[in-house]
């Protein structure tokens, strides 16, 4: 166990710095809401886009130690990387992606409906699927996202709620999209 952790320890340091990732880890009963990714959710409490509600979401990148166990930590980075610039590449320049935990992303993004949204993140967890498919290397990786409509000023109860959503996902299967009871 010792061994697994030590690896891992120094994978998250590689990774930090490699695309950003924080060391914090979901999972920690006193994690706290990154700085980052609260001045994210105070803008978008403040600003209202038309017709658009703002959400938030945790997107999770999973499969990532089985990546790193078969084929060593360059895979595994190299999988982070490209689902990083995957998840940039899908976001309109108006939502925020910022870091929130060990290969957890928080995203705040504005649409007119609750439907609208969920589709939006579908069609990125498809995007990573597609990715994964590419090389046999990934074909452990994929990605799930738990969402929840931004109702409340308590950035800790946001993120909360959506990684409430998220794990949910995770448990019934991952590679989905599930939006957080509170919300629907």
């Amino acid at each position: 166990m010792a061994a697994a952790e030590k690896r891992s320890s120094t994978s998250g340091a590689d990774l930090e710095r490699i695309v950003g990732v924080s060391k914090q880890t979901p999972r920690e009963p006193d994690v706290t809401v990154p700085p980052r990714f609260a001045r994210h959710l105070e803008g978008a409490a403040h600003r209202r886009r038309g017709s658009e509600t703002p959400w938030v979401a945790v997107v999770r990148v999973d499969g990532v130690d089985a990546i790193r166990e078969e084929w060593g930590d360059p895979a595994a980075e190299e999988f982070l990387r490209s689902t990083t610039s995957i998840l940039r590449a899908s976001l309109r320049e108006s939502d925020k992606l910022s870091p929130v935990g060990r290969a957890e992303y928080g995203i705040i993004l504005g649409a007119p409906s609750a439907q609208q949204v969920t589709t939006g993140l579908e069609r990125l967890v498809r995007n990573v699927a597609k990715l994964a498919e590419r090389d046999r290397r990934w074909s452990a990786g994929s990605l799930c996202a738990g969402v929840t409509a931004l109702e409340t000023a308590d950035a800790q109860v946001l993120l909360d709620r959506a990684r409430g959503a998220l794990e949910r996902g995770e448990r019934d299967g991952g590679a989905q999209v599930v939006m957080a009871a509170e919300s629907r």
